[in-house]
């Protein structure tokens, strides 16, 4: 028995491995190229940007390459503003001080290209107001030599307006100073300051909201991690001491930011966090990605971000 299970799994292995090789990519379904566009506009926005590229399956993957020479306009009621290829970006932007986004209306972006055309619609939602930000700290008990580590821990709430399904991501990020010393025998120590930016890490990258089943009620996001260091240590050699260190000075200002999202932004956004969650899984069903890009692929969406600050001192 124990030659047998063996055996069987070598014959299963060696007809997976030749039907692989059997494979005449002739013979698969012809995909026709798609048009793949990923636009998102807010009142806040500092450039009008859309990124556009054409999609081709081969083999189940995705080759896309993105062109300057397609059409990309940005309209509501009577207005238009025509975004421009952008070769640094390598997306189409314009100036927002132009074609100013607001509140309540609604938008449509159209791509035309020589063979085919896309456009989407979406509609620009309230903002929503952050009532309250939380902190908690605790020390690392296995942190490095020296100074171990403190994490902080916050989580924000808001008011979830009544009578509508609404949908949010919450982001946020937080600056401090950043002083490190470098101390050699038979030289001055030397000092090196930075500020660091990071980004706020939301529990299990799960930073969108519904207030399904909670609406009208407070809602509170899930709880985001702030990792700031300060340590030190030595060395010895040719009985010569040599020390470093590291410090977060304060100082640390964190922000917080709500963005109300349209059902287009969290649906789109939604389905690709459950998609990078199974990505290393094999028996994991795939995603269906969803979209609002009629005769293409991507999502058009909208949002009104809020912005919420406090000071560690």
């Amino acid at each position: 028995m124990r030659l047998i299970l063996p055996l069987f799994l070598l014959l299963v292995l060696t007809a997976c491995e030749s039907l692989v090789n059997e494979v005449d990519p002739d013979k698969l379904p012809k995909v026709d190229k798609k048009i793949v566009v990923q636009c998102y506009i807010s009142p806040q926005d500092t450039l009008l940007k859309a990124t556009v590229s054409l999609s081709k399956a081969v083999l189940g993957t995705n080759d896309n390459t993105y062109f300057a020479d397609y059409k990309v306009t940005l309209s509501e009621g009577n207005r238009s503003i025509e975004l421009k290829f952008n070769q640094a970006l390598f997306a189409f932007v314009a100036d927002p001080g132009q074609f100013p986004i607001e509140t309540g209306k609604t938008y449509r972006l159209r791509v035309q290209g020589q063979q085919q055309s896309v456009e989407a619609v979406c509609t620009v939602p309230p903002p929503v107001t952050l009532t309250s930000i939380k902190l908690d700290s605790v020390r690392r008990s296995d942190g490095p030599s020296g100074s171990p580590p403190w994490e902080y821990y916050i989580r924000a709430s808001w008011q979830d307006p009544a009578g509508a399904v609404n949908f949010y991501r919450l982001a946020g990020d937080y600056e401090f100073l950043q002083v490190t010393t470098n101390s050699s025998p038979g030289r001055p120590p030397t000092q090196n300051s930075q500020w660091n930016l990071n980004q706020i890490g939301f529990q299990n990258n799960n930073s969108l909201i519904s207030d399904q089943g909670q609406d009208g009620q407070v809602l509170t996001s899930q709880r985001g991690y702030i990792y700031i260091s300060s340590y030190a240590y030595s060395s010895s050699s040719g009985g010569s001491v040599y020390t470093y260190s590291s410090v977060a000075k304060r100082p640390i200002t964190i922000s917080v930011y709500l963005l109300h999202v349209d059902p287009a932004y969290y649906s789109y956004h939604h389905a690709l966090e459950l998609q990078n969650a199974i990505e290393n899984n094999p028996f994991a069903e795939p995603v269906l990605i969803p979209g609002n890009i009629q005769g293409g692929l991507g999502c058009f969406g909208a949002y009104n971000r809020t912005t919420k600050t406090v000071v560690l001192k």
